[in-house]
């Protein structure tokens, strides 16, 4: 007797849907033609949609269709459905762990957990712990706050403009232009990467992407393979601090500083040029003269590009909405307050010490995560203590973002260097060594302006 298959649901008809989800929550599409909706009414159905893609479970979209229609009840009258709040968390925040799991991966996974068991301490927390859990999962300054919202919404159409640009091969003759006439194979890395890096958003798929060409290149020029992947991994990193993109960053610290996107990338600028310099003038000319294909222009299909701008923003976007429930954490315990606190007593009054401390915890918490989601969880528990210590909030900001960014190739995580390392099979914590070696002035810098 044949063992019947379980039907499986069709992922691409999913991916179609939340791009199309957030096609409307970006152009208000639902005031134009007459039906508002609440924000967070579209947010929890985006949310159910892409922890649907991760489990392969309709009765997810169902569950998230529910939740859409039936939101504006649950959250005017919230203590007439206590227990349906509750039950609805039970279901959707474990969902939201797992999920992170399978899409972050093991270290902030741990992270996300260790804060959602920290109220069970009793620490600063006067109400039931489920009643807790209930709030955070349906309260607009937690899962449903600021962190979903800026990814569905500004980061969305970031991420749709850069797809559309990889896409019809715009930034492949971008990178054309420049890296046909360098020497080095080593500083076709740095530049492409550069170029590249600022608009993915992910070091990571940047590595995947122009580290096939870039690292291959550098092999058969004599580099070794540890080398060659960390040249790769390091510039790649640094493409999600350069501007004008940043890895989406600077339009992110823009909003949350509320001032304008412009005085982001003045000042940011300067040490992203800084790094890049060194980086170039430490790198060998190399002897052999590299030519780059020239790729031409192409019309991308509308499902081709509608894919993979949902396979970049599902996980981003379960991501959020677990840094919302670590938002709400924070804000119901008190604790952003005791983390601040601890930083300071630590250091004594010493600047340099408590630089240190916070650019310690900035690369623990940014390991394994993407810029985005790297930069908004630095920047609601790290920033504010450089900032109560006397800093200016733009470069405490700043500060942390990079040090979140540098996780990428610090051991024992340091995804990029590791990534880079698949390619061609090198030792990964090797690879990883190799890439702090090259990235040394990238550890350095923030030092240097916040302290200016």
């Amino acid at each position: 007797m044949m063992e019947q298959r379980k039907p499986t649901m069709n992922l691409d008809y999913v991916k179609y849907l939340l791009v199309l989800l957030l096609t409307i929550g970006v152009t208000d599409l639902d005031f134009h033609i007459g039906y508002p909706i609440l924000d967070q009414q579209l947010h929890i159905l985006i949310i159910l949609v892409c922890l649907s893609l991760v489990l392969n479970s309709v009765l997810l979209i169902i569950l998230g269709f529910c939740l859409f229609f039936g939101f504006p009840l649950l959250s005017e009258n919230p203590s007439n459905y206590t227990l349906l709040i509750k039950s609805l968390s039970i279901v959707v925040i474990p969902s939201i762990i797992y999920a992170t799991y399978k899409t972050c991966g093991t270290s902030f996974t741990c992270v996300l957990s260790a804060f959602l068991l920290y109220p069970l301490l009793g620490l600063g927390v006067s109400v039931n712990y489920f009643d807790l859990l209930s709030h955070i999962f349906i309260d607009t300054t937690a899962m449903l706050g600021m962190a979903v919202a800026i990814i569905t919404g500004i980061v969305f159409v970031f991420v749709s403009m850069g797809k559309i640009l990889v896409h019809t091969g715009i930034v492949d003759r971008f990178i054309f232009h420049i890296t046909n006439h360098m020497e080095s194979p080593a500083r076709i890395a740095i530049m492409s990467s550069a170029i590249f890096g600022s608009v993915s958003g992910s070091a990571v798929s940047n590595v995947m992407s122009t580290g096939q060409l870039t690292i291959p290149l550098m092999l058969k020029c004599g580099y070794t393979k540890v080398r060659a992947c960390a040249y790769e991994a390091v510039a790649s990193t640094g493409g999600q601090l350069m501007p004008p993109v940043m890895g989406a960053a600077a339009f992110l610290m823009a909003e949350l500083l509320m001032i304008s996107y412009w005085e982001v990338v003045k000042v940011a600028i300067i040490p992203s040029v800084m790094f890049y310099a060194i980086l170039l003038l430490g790198t060998p000319k190399g002897d052999t003269k590299i030519k780059v294909e020239k790729k031409s222009l192409q019309i991308p299909t509308v499902k081709e590009v509608t894919k993979d701008i949902a396979d970049s923003m599902y996980g981003i976007i379960i991501l959020s909405a677990a840094i919302g429930l670590i938002i709400g954490i924070l804000d119901q315990t008190g604790l952003s307050f005791d983390i601040s606190t601890f930083i300071i007593q630590m250091s004594n009054g010493s600047v340099p010490l408590i630089l240190i401390l916070t650019a310690v915890l900035c690369i623990v918490l940014g390991m394994g995560m993407p810029t985005t989601s790297t930069y908004l969880i630095v920047a609601i528990i790290c920033a504010p203590a450089l900032i109560e210590s006397g800093f200016d909030e733009l470069y405490s900001h700043l500060f942390v973002l990079y040090y979140g960014c540098l996780s990428l190739i610090t051991p024992p995580v340091a995804l990029a260097s590791f990534s880079a390392a698949k390619i061609t099979g090198a030792n990964p914590m090797s690879v990883a060594v190799e890439s702090i070696y090259l990235a040394w002035p990238l550890f350095l810098i923030p030092f240097i302006f916040i302290m200016m």
